[in-house]
């Protein structure tokens, strides 16, 4: 598990959004299984209800991109890497006392760029531009 998807490009996996086709060219360079932290699918889930509580979608197409999304994980697409989530946390912490006075990262941002490194991934693929440049100055090959 060479790579770390921001929660943002897997939503694009299950919900039909602008993006979603480069998201999904994206994964799709990568062998599965891909890396799921906690953290990933909380907010994945979360960004989907929150797409039916802004009416982006219905209550059944949110219903259905959760169990899909769920029947993946199940099935083995998505695995829970070796982690600890305080290791995780202690790394979010100096990444945010490092970076975010010169960044402007968000703390789930940091986070996930906290996990990229701790389960050791190469690559963090992500459209969002200031975790892209945390996870570069910390080292990490960032796509797109």
């Amino acid at each position: 598990m060479d790579v770390y998807f921001d929660s943002a490009i897997i939503v694009k996996l299950y919900v039909q959004e602008a993006t979603s086709p480069e998201a999904i060219q994206l994964v799709g360079g990568y062998l599965a299984p891909y890396a799921l932290t906690h953290w990933q699918s909380l907010e994945v889930k979360n960004a989907i209800r929150l797409k039916a509580f802004r009416r982006e979608i219905t209550l059944q197409e949110m219903n259905q991109s959760i169990v899909a999304f769920e029947q993946d994980i199940a099935t083995g697409r998505w695995q829970r890497p070796a982690y600890t989530a305080a290791t995780v946390e202690q790394k979010a912490d100096e990444l945010s006392a490092s970076h975010s006075g010169t960044l402007g990262c968000r703390t789930l941002d940091i986070i996930h760029v906290a996990a990229a490194l701790m389960i050791e991934a190469k690559d963090f693929v992500t459209f969002d531009g200031r975790q892209g440049s945390l996870a570069k100055r910390v080292g990490l090959t960032v796509k797109p």
